[in-house]
């Protein structure tokens, strides 16, 4: 079975995002012609894990991090257990595969000041300014990732109950309560948005002047540019504001199970990363209230 064959499973069954789809598709292209170059295979059913962990000997070698390497390997499971269940293969070569060790990423969120100063920068006055401003505005009160906001449509959002339906990961949906202020930037947006002339009117909710759907790019774009005005962290982009956002309210004493849900986390152990940025400060607090200290 070929590789175009699994992309079209994991996005019609699995249902996983263009960037997900896109990240398997590089990965099992690259190892497949790694197989060709090194070992003259022109179908990876006729794979051994011997030739995987020399691929990973060569990632490794090559000077990428083992988190990046974990993730490749991913993509080969998954490709692999497709085979096994179309009876191609009769096992996984990666079935006893063990994960590297990696230390998890530390995303820096903002802090509030620095958020404040973003909202300063919001200009209202035309269109690209308000969308961008409610884009800012959507990811940090809300928390959501970059892909759950471009797939977000107008009959989303609901003012009544004043919540937003948001389609997140395996195209499961979740409800975000949306503040009064957010609701004011979606109507600004909204009554610019409303005089552009669209030939085929779309319900994406974000879209650019000439009334085509925004790509993860102009995302980033928007989010970059507020930001690196802002701060001098090194790592500035869409997921940063959804750390900063978690962050924010755990210092101010939300629930974490709270935080999680809002978040669309499966488990708790993804949302506990959050807590451990606060380790520092918590460390401080604990250091000049404790009596004993």
């Amino acid at each position: 079975m070929s590789i175009p064959n699994f992309i079209e499973h994991i996005s019609l069954e699995k249902r996983y995002s263009s960037h997900t789809q896109n990240a398997y598709q590089k990965d099992l292209e690259e190892f497949s012609n790694y197989c060709k170059s090194h070992y003259q295979l022109n179908s990876l059913s006729s794979v051994a894990y011997v030739m995987i962990r020399e691929w990973i000997v060569h990632l490794s070698s090559s000077g990428l991090k083992n988190q990046s390497i974990n993730r490749k390997c991913s993509s080969l499971k998954s490709y692999f257990n497709f085979l096994q269940k179309l009876g191609e293969i009769d096992q996984n070569p990666m079935q006893f595969h063990r994960q590297l060790k990696a230390s998890p990423k530390l995303v820096v969120p903002l802090t509030e000041s620095e958020f404040r100063m973003v909202i300063e920068m919001y200009d209202n006055s035309h269109f690209e300014g308000t969308r961008d401003a409610l884009i800012l505005e959507l990811l940090y009160t809300t928390g959501m990732r970059r892909a759950e906001l471009l797939s977000l449509t107008i009959d989303a959002i609901d003012r009544n109950n004043q919540q937003l339906k948001v389609v997140g990961k395996r195209n499961k949906t979740r409800i975000i309560p949306l503040l009064a202020k957010v609701i004011s930037q979606i109507d600004i947006y909204l009554s610019y948005r409303n005089r552009i002339d669209q030939d085929k009117p779309s319900d994406w909710l974000l879209i650019n002047a000439k009334g085509n759907a925004l790509k993860p790019a102009d995302i980033y774009k928007c989010v970059t540019n507020y930001l690196s005005k802002v701060s001098t962290k090194e790592k500035i982009s869409p997921h940063v504001l959804r750390h900063t956002f978690a962050t924010h309210l755990l210092n101010r004493g939300a629930d974490i199970n709270s935080i999680k849900e809002i978040l669309g986390h499966k488990s708790l152990s993804s949302t506990q990363i959050y807590a451990k940025v606060q380790l520092p400060k918590m460390k401080k607090d604990y250091l000049t209230a404790h009596p004993r200290a």
